[in-house]
């Protein structure tokens, strides 16, 4: 069956580990879509980012979607603007960070689900 909701109508989550920064789950577990995938909608403020973390167990891909951030990790950097993409394997350490003054948005694609 269809599943079909407005962005207005998700809930924020304000994640761990990230400051300023402020998600939406559009697919994912907590909203019965399984445990295949996930995919969050995230807003960074200037500022906003991650501490360096892992996901032990699922892959992480980040598409720009507005404005442009920084994604790395302990052996690189690189800017992140619309359609760019980056792709952290399952235990690699990462992090994403918004070094400029405006707002930046990023798709996060989980495989499988973090929630």
């Amino acid at each position: 069956l269809l599943k079909f909701s407005t962005f207005q109508d998700l809930e924020e989550y304000l994640p761990p580990g990230h400051d300023g920064v402020v998600n939406r789950l559009l697919v994912g577990t907590a909203r019965g879509d399984g445990e295949d995938a996930s995919i969050w909608h995230g807003k960074l403020e200037p500022g906003g980012g991650s501490e360096v973390h892992i996901h032990p167990d699922s892959v992480q891909v980040y598409v720009g979607i507005a404005g442009e951030m920084v994604v790395g990790d302990d052996d690189e950097e690189h800017i992140l603007d619309p359609l760019a993409t980056a792709v952290f394997p399952a235990g690699a350490r990462h992090f994403i960070e918004n070094r400029s003054d405006r707002d930046a948005e990023v798709l996060v694609i989980s495989v499988p689900a973090l929630r």
